[in-house]
């Protein structure tokens, strides 16, 4: 077996001296399951929001049918009801 160093051997060890132990301080706080989920849950949120609680616009802006909308929002435990008081939208 050749014990050479390639040049890429010599570009991970430099990026490994720049960048230490980062890969694992990413991925150590939050499983992938639990970042989808809080994504997940995020997006069909603002949906909601943003389309003041109305089921089928939400939805079809997520690209998804309406059914399947509301069965992830029980999923998630996000309420279909619309809040009481006023709801602010933050635009971009």
């Amino acid at each position: 077996m050749n014990n050479q160093k390639t040049e890429q051997d010599y570009v991970w060890d430099t990026l490994d001296e720049i960048f230490p132990n980062t890969t694992s301080d990413i991925y150590a706080s939050k499983s992938l399951d639990d970042e989808l989920r809080t994504r997940e849950y995020e997006m069909v949120l603002d949906a909601l929001t943003y389309h003041d609680y109305n089921q089928t616009r939400a939805a079809r802006a997520l690209a998804i049918g309406r059914t399947n909308f509301i069965a992830r929002c029980k999923r998630l435990g996000i309420s279909l009801e619309r809040p009481t008081g006023p709801i602010f939208h933050v635009t971009l």
